[in-house]
This record gives structure tokens, sequence and C-alpha cells, in this order.
């Protein structure tokens, strides 16, 4: 999606799932794989991959007043929900806790001389974590309301690796929605926002003791709304979103950003020179984005036989974003001879405005046999800047307000994105 020559991000995902119903209980499961991937080269290398192929199946209990719900996957983790509602659902509410420890994801770092003592580090990122949540929700006269709060947390734990990451976070999750239906339309808002205070840890494991060299600490606060109105086969929205990153560099003993000299066993130490790798990187970073769309959809029906339909659909919103991305970075080298110290500073700009084009099919068959529904859809998506202002600066003590620019539109120029599916019904 993102590519500049030093920066990419891809990622694609696949999922099958299938629901039996046999009156008050629901038999569900499903089969996913995903994959992303994201690099960052500058000088150095660091890239981040998480490819996984997982599998979950629960049960569900429909009763008159209440509901249950469990369900497994291979993250691996276990959920259980229970909802307490109105014969006719029109008031309810739902608590749920789902405790997990998945892998998620492999960080690799390389370094840009190949002579370096510290060359190339790979670790696994693997986080345990206890989600706990409540939603209540009514319906009344045409309306909707609905409302929820949750809570992760994880716990650090060691592993007996050469390298691995692990974290200590604390996220809470809210979001509220409305609804309206009149005649023949539908009115809907929707808000989503997400705090997390997320503390991440790189460590190394060696001769039964645990090294950290690296520590992040990141606060991150993330904020989404929707309008959106629906009447028939056409309609009209409008979407924003606007999130905000901090890092701090904290200059307590022990909490460097990174620290190389704490990847060497201790023999190796003890030959080095003491003025040898005893650097630590110390980044304060700040990420500002911002985005908003308007447009709306164009999905008429067509029947092409008598249990036969096909759905094209068109979308086209315009979009505009501005984002920022400051980073300061002191590198420390001290030895029993002296300290020094050197100021790097680096800020990306990115404003953008264009179109966000998409188009899409559905094909639906419906029969009174045993297949009683086939439908098969397809989309894909594409964005159309119309103008892309890209500017980067760096100072360093060799280089002091150095700016590249980048042609209009280049940023987004493989910005693409395709969606096929099908679904069956028995």
């Amino acid at each position: 999606m993102l590519d500049t020559d030093t920066k990419e991000l891809s990622g694609t995902f696949c999922n099958v799932a299938d629901t039996a119903h046999s009156d008050k209980y629901s038999v569900f499961a499903s089969f996913s794989h995903y994959r992303i991937d994201g690099l960052w080269k500058d000088g150095w290398e660091l890239s981040l991959s998480s490819n996984r192929t997982l599998g979950s199946a629960g049960i569900q209990a429909d009763f008159r007043n209440i509901t249950f719900s469990v369900a497994a996957s291979g993250l691996p983790a276990l959920k259980s929900s229970v909802t307490i509602h109105t014969a006719d659902s029109s008031l309810y509410a739902t608590a749920l806790v789902e405790r997990g420890a998945p892998d998620l994801a492999t960080i690799h770092w390389e370094s840009e001389n190949e002579n370096d003592e510290v060359h190339l580090i790979e670790g696994d990122w693997n986080s345990q974590y206890l989600r706990k949540g409540f939603t209540a929700g009514a319906r009344f006269a045409g309306n909707e309301l609905a409302a929820g709060l949750q809570h992760i947390g994880t716990t650090p734990y060691n592993a007996k690796r050469e390298y691995f990451i692990k974290d200590s976070s604390r996220i809470w999750l809210w979001n509220a929605q409305y609804t309206h239906h009149f005649e023949t339309s539908k009115l809907d808002f929707y808000y989503a926002g997400i705090s997390a205070d997320v503390n991440i840890f790189g460590n190394t494991w060696r001769d039964n003791s645990t090294k950290r060299f690296m520590f992040v600490p990141l606060d991150a606060s993330l904020h989404y709304g929707s309008i959106q109105w629906e009447k028939e086969t056409f309609g009209l929205d409008a979407r924003g979103i606007k999130a905000d990153i901090h890092m701090e560099r904290n200059k307590k003993r022990f909490f460097e950003t990174f620290a190389p000299n704490r990847l060497l066993p201790v023999s190796i130490m003890q030959t080095l020179s003491f003025s040898f790798l005893q650097k630590n990187f110390l980044v304060d970073a700040d990420v500002n984005l911002s985005a908003v769309m308007l447009g709306g959809h164009f999905n008429p029906q067509f029947e092409i036989t008598t249990h036969t339909k096909v759905s094209p659909r068109i979308d086209l919103h315009g979009y505009y974003t501005y984002d920022e991305i400051e980073v300061d970075r002191t590198s420390s080298t001290t030895s029993f001879i002296g300290y020094s110290a050197q100021n790097e500073a680096w800020s990306w700009m990115l404003e953008s405005y264009g179109l966000v084009a998409g188009l899409g099919i559905t094909l639906e068959r419906e029969t009174q046999g045993i297949l009683r529904n086939l439908s098969l859809f397809a989309s894909a998506t594409q964005i159309v800047p119309f103008k892309t202002d890209y500017t980067e600066r760096t100072e360093t003590p060799s280089d002091k307000n150095k700016n590249a620019g980048l042609e209009s539109g280049g940023i987004f120029r493989s910005g693409f994105a395709a969606h096929f599916g099908a679904s069956i019904r028995f």
C-alpha cells in the first residue's frame, strides 16, 4: 500500500465461515489466513511480518431471556459471553471475557554494516492478554441505540530464546451507535475511540538470565466517526479518523530505546574495549494522522432469471488526509575516558486529496432444494490522488535541513485493494 522506495506495507486476508442452527442452539466455525508485511529502510533495515493460519469454533445457546456463547480459536484464545435480553430483544446487555496468548509478529532488524558485532536481530513478539467488555442496547419505534466499553490488558512473560519481544499494555475501547429507520431509508451515526498505553520490550536470554536491550513506551489515541444514510439502492456517507501516537525518551538508567551493548554475551563484553559498542539510542517521536472521506454508493439489483439476481455496486468518495511524523534521536556513547552524544532529527509530512473509487458485483441464486442460497461477490478499490505533497526533512550534524520531495501522487501509486468471496446457505 505504501511504497516510497524505503517504506512498504502490504497485507492479505482470506476467511471461510459456516454456522449451523438447530432449535435453540447454533454451532459456528471459521478458518482464516492472513499475512501482513512492513519494511522500513534507512541505512539499517527494520521489518515486521505476521503470517498466520487460524481456525475457530464455538457454540451458542438461545433461550427466552438469556443467551450463552463459548468460542475457541487457534491464536490460542478462549472467549465466553452471556447476554440478558427481553423476549423480543428490544432491551439487551452483554458481558464478555476472553483470554489468549497470540504470536503477534516477527520483528527483524539488520544493521547497514555487516561487520558490526551485532549485525542481525530477529525475535518473535508474543503476548498474553485478558479482554473484558460490556455492551448494552435498545430497540424502540424504529430506533436502535447501542454502546459498549472494553478493556484489554497484556501480561509480559520471558521466553527462553536468543531474542524475543514482549509487551505490557493497557487498552480501552469504546463505541456508540444510533440508527433510525424511516419507511424506505435508514440513518446511522457511529463513533469509536481507543486509548492505549503500550510498553514494548526487546529481550535477550543467555546463560539462564534475561537482559533487556530495548524499551519503547507508546501513548496512543484514535477517534473514528461516521454518518451514513441509505435508501434502497443509493447511499451517502461521511467518515473521519484522527490518530495520535507519542513516544517519549526516558533518560533513566536501563530505559534506553535501543542499547546494542546489551545484546552481547558476557564473555565477549569482557574481551572488548570499554569504548566499543557502549552506545544507547534515546528517541522522542510524535505521529499525527487525520483523514476525512465524503461520498456515496449506487447498488442497483437486476433479476436475470426467476431465481438469479445480479447487483453491481459503484462507490465513489473524495478524501483528504494530512499526516505528520517527527522523530528526535540522541545517540550517546560512554567510555572510561568520557561521554559523547549526537542529536538527529527527522520529520515527514504528507498532505493529499483525491478520490477513492470502487467497483463490485454480487451474483445471488436462490432455489427450493438442498442448496437454498448461493452468493458470489467481488470488488476492487483504487486510490486516485489529484494532488499529493510529501516532504521529508533531516537534521543531523553532517546534514542540516535536507529536504526531499516526492512527485504528486507517487506515494499512493500502488494503493489498491481487492476482495473476493462466496456465501452458501443450506
